[in-house]
């Protein structure tokens, strides 16, 4: 399956069978353009990561997940967090290294479940007998002041890891790679599923509303795989006001949007 334009030149994302190998085409393509940029109006943060940053964070965590988790193929990675520039990390990075991906899934049966910074969402992870990493979510990917008890602290952590990334058990189509709704999708699966999500046609630039802090699901593809997969620019917005919303899809030039919650 060809994966949609989005405005840009994606001929060569035409055959591409896993998440790996797609995003590697983009970075090829368009390294310097915006992939995610955050805002967290209750903050007023903002943060742009271009494709190349994106990868740079995607890249460390993928060696974190293969080298110090020591996870691979079959080994299921809870993410229990909002959604936010470094849960989008998380969702992908891990499947770089042939883990499976389960946002919000069951922690206690996990590999590794990575949580926060919410006291629900790391109580929930404590029943992990596994890995336990926590999520500050601060400003500029900032440690936790006073790390969560039971956990690692992952921006303290994935920064003493490497931006280049090789994989030992390099993804495959038929590999297991999301969690989606209970079912388990396989990469060339979720490439088929996410190439043209519902809700969005293929914009160049795309504006997600987060409204709620969990999201189940297919809600993944249309906020993050859908248009990572088109080569499309993700624009995610926090604790922001109607009127603030519209602003900031002027400001930023969006071409469609999308609520999540």
């Amino acid at each position: 399956m060809t994966i949609p334009s989005s405005g840009g030149d994606q001929r060569g994302l035409a055959g591409a069978r896993d998440v790996a190998s797609v995003w590697q085409r983009l970075i090829a393509a368009k390294a310097a353009q915006p992939f995610l940029t955050y805002h967290d109006d209750t903050t007023g943060e903002r943060v742009e990561l271009s494709y190349a940053t994106f990868g740079n964070w995607l890249s460390k965590t993928a060696n974190l997940v293969q080298d110090d988790l020591l996870a691979g193929p079959g080994d299921r990675i809870v993410v229990s967090a909002r959604p936010h520039w470094l849960t989008a990390v998380w969702l992908v990075a891990p499947l770089f290294a042939g883990a499976v991906v389960d946002p919000w899934g069951e922690a206690k049966s996990a590999h590794t479940v990575v949580a926060g910074p919410d006291e629900s969402a790391l109580a929930a992870a404590r029943e992990c007998s596994g890995e336990r990493l926590a999520l500050s979510l601060l400003p500029l990917g900032r440690p936790f002041d006073v790390v969560p008890d039971g956990f690692r602290d992952y921006s303290a952590e994935v920064r003493a890891f490497a931006d280049r990334f090789v994989s030992f058990n390099p993804p495959r189509p038929d590999m297991d790679a999301l969690v989606l709704n209970g079912e388990t999708v396989t990469h060339g699966e979720l490439i088929e599923r996410a190439a043209v999500p519902a809700t969005v046609q293929a914009p160049t630039r795309v504006l997600v509303e987060a409204r709620e802090d969990q999201f189940a699901g297919e809600q993944v593809l249309d906020w993050l795989f859908g248009p990572l997969l088109s080569g499309a620019s993700i624009v995610l917005v926090h604790g922001a006001s109607p009127e603030r919303l519209d602003r900031i899809a002027e400001m930023e030039r969006v071409s469609g949007r999308f609520t999540l919650g």
